[in-house]
């Protein structure tokens, strides 16, 4: 059957557009579940205002305006180390990008998620001013990030 299969909200963009699976699939649909497990929001929320209902597009919004602190779920007793959240946030982005190509094999989304370093090594990061010290918007960005051993083998 070439009927599309799936939860909406976790499909792969490639996979509803195509009805084709490939190894990046899984991926996508892990980096909503990391998502979810930062924002405490389903993938797919329509009591939530029009720009919020996906969980993607509005936390790709939220970064984008930086304002990605306002992301964490606000029930998280003991919340974790600002460090700990973006390194969990960069790399769910990364798992989300709706080009599959660019997407991390699981292999690497393990290394990024065990990794002290940020997905980003610091000196491939835009060069934006911190909007509030210790903030997590001041280095975020959702370009492609690597670990410093492979910034090094380039």
């Amino acid at each position: 059957t070439t009927r599309v299969m799936g939860t909406f909200g976790y499909v792969a963009p490639e996979y509803a557009n195509t009805g084709l699976l490939n190894e990046k699939s899984d991926v996508y649909s892990f980096g909503v579940v990391l998502l979810e497990s930062i924002t405490g929001r389903d993938p797919v929320d329509y009591g939530r205002p029009a720009h919020e209902v996906n969980l993607v597009d509005w936390l790709k919004m939220m970064v984008g305006t930086r304002r990605s602190e306002e992301v964490v779920d606000p029930n998280i007793e003991v919340r974790p180390p600002t460090r700990s959240l973006k390194r969990a946030l960069l790399t769910a982005l990364r798992c989300v990008d709706p080009d599959s190509e660019k997407r991390p094999k699981m292999s690497q989304v393990v290394r990024m998620l065990e990794s002290e370093e940020y997905p980003i090594p610091r000196e491939e990061r835009r060069r934006t001013p911190r909007t509030r010290e210790g903030s997590m918007d001041s280095d975020i960005d959702m370009s492609t990030p690597v670990s410093r051993s492979e910034s090094k083998r380039r």
